[in-house]
């Protein structure tokens, strides 16, 4: 099946493979430098988005689809939404547990985000954080945009924090470009684009900076913009 993503075990076979191949501090913030400059420019994209959303997030509703271990959340909480009030969704149970460790007023399901077991227009901002580029079935992609949008709230916020870059190589990654998401989310239709911020470099580029050259870091993102690979787009549902 083309869609690893479908099931826990084929989930949990992707990030195995990942980390054998990379190592085990691949991602870790606290051990690996190169994360650190890669970090704080995937949050900076993430915050930039917020910044253009006029809700109230002390009583917003928010639904984070894909959520694994609700690393993101900090930046949610920092910005005054309420634990209370968050939901997250994910298909790895070891992940959901280090989610509600890490969170325990909020709320975090074991689902399927083809099929989010919510009532429509729920949420006042739903989201996914890297989720799409682990989604290689352009059918399972739909499906996914479909379900956050019939979540959403009408008047309410869709946030793509995700990788834009192709990795040809790579048949289980595939990136979310401005065309899908015309085309996934329904923009002009069930949608329309409220703004596009760049966040973190391309890793090679990016990992290297953050650890060796990190005054370097935001220069060269805002001076070579097609080295930057992961953007937040943030969309209103009509």
């Amino acid at each position: 099946m083309p869609y690893q993503m479908n099931s826990p075990g084929g989930q949990r076979d992707l990030y195995r493979r990942y980390y054998e191949r990379v190592g085990n501090d691949r991602n870790d913030l606290r051990t690996n430098r190169g994360v650190l400059f890669q970090t704080l420019g995937f949050e900076a994209s993430f915050i930039n988005a917020c910044y253009k959303i006029d809700h109230d997030p002390g009583t917003a509703r928010v639904l984070d689809v894909g959520c694994g271990s609700a690393g993101t959340w900090y930046q949610l909480l920092r910005l005054g939404y309420r634990a209370a009030n968050i939901v997250g969704i994910d298909l790895q149970m070891e992940r959901i547990s280090a989610a509600t460790t890490l969170h325990p007023a909020a709320a975090v399901v074991c689902g399927d985000a083809t099929s989010l077991g919510f009532r429509d227009a729920t949420f006042d901002l739903v989201y996914e954080s890297t989720l799409f580029v682990t989604i290689a079935d352009n059918r399972v992609r739909a499906e996914v945009a479909a379900e956050m949008v019939r979540v959403c709230r009408p008047g309410g916020y869709l946030l793509l924090v995700d990788w834009r870059t192709p990795r040809p190589w790579d048949r289980s990654y595939q990136a979310l470009t401005r065309a899908e998401i015309k085309n996934l989310f329904r923009l002009g239709g069930s949608t329309s684009l409220v703004g596009a911020w760049r966040g973190a470099l391309v890793p090679p580029v990016g990992r290297f900076l953050s650890s060796r050259a990190t005054p370097l870091y935001f220069l060269v993102a805002a001076v070579f913009p097609l080295l930057v690979g992961q953007m937040a787009f943030l969309l209103r549902k009509h």
